[in-house]
């Protein structure tokens, strides 16, 4: 297998499992920043090792949650270490629970945007701006340069497609995370 295919396989399951492992890191860490470059350094490993795993998905995406999961905590672990010079430290050990929560929150936030980006560009398009950007229907329509009634249209006819595609999710999580729902 050469390099650049390598590399092109990567980058598919980058833009595959970015979004949901940047969730489950942050799920731990609570911040931003640190979640990110622990992805990007997933990535990066996964790269290196790319001659050592096996070709197959389930493997690899298994690889990049157990090193995120990995890295988060350490991350953890060395902020506690720096703040014991301080009076208290927020630290605490996460449970399995924990982590198994954060890594099934992530998963969902993932199927989520495929979801999104599953759905029909205009429909795309006014789903991420009124519900991502949280723009007024008014907003929408001027950018677009149409009505409200159509950007209105289109928001609904999202949310349909949506809770088709993601019926099967919504189920699970529903029986998972009954307090949300």
């Amino acid at each position: 297998m050469t390099p650049s295919f390598r590399k092109n396989e990567i980058q598919v399951l980058f833009e595959q499992y970015y979004v949901s492992l940047v969730e489950f890191s942050w799920r731990i860490l609570k911040c931003d920043e640190a979640a990110r470059d622990i992805v990007q350094d997933a990535f990066v490993k996964l790269l290196e090792r790319s001659g050592q795993l096996q070709d197959n998905g389930n493997a690899q995406k298994s690889y990049l949650y157990t090193t995120v999961k990995n890295a988060s905590l350490n991350y953890l672990r060395r902020e506690k270490v720096a703040n014991s010079y301080m009076e208290f430290s927020n630290y605490k050990d996460y449970e399995d629970q924990s982590l198994l929560d954060a890594l099934i929150y992530a998963e969902l936030v993932g199927d989520l945007h495929k979801a999104v980006d599953s759905l029909p560009k205009v429909c795309q398009d006014v789903c991420r701006l009124s519900y991502i950007d949280e723009k007024s229907n008014m907003e929408i329509a001027e950018n677009f340069n149409v009505s409200v009634n159509t950007v209105k249209t289109h928001k609904q006819r999202a949310l349909k497609l949506l809770r088709e595609r993601l019926s099967p999710v919504y189920k699970t999580a529903k029986v998972i995370f009954p307090f949300f729902f």
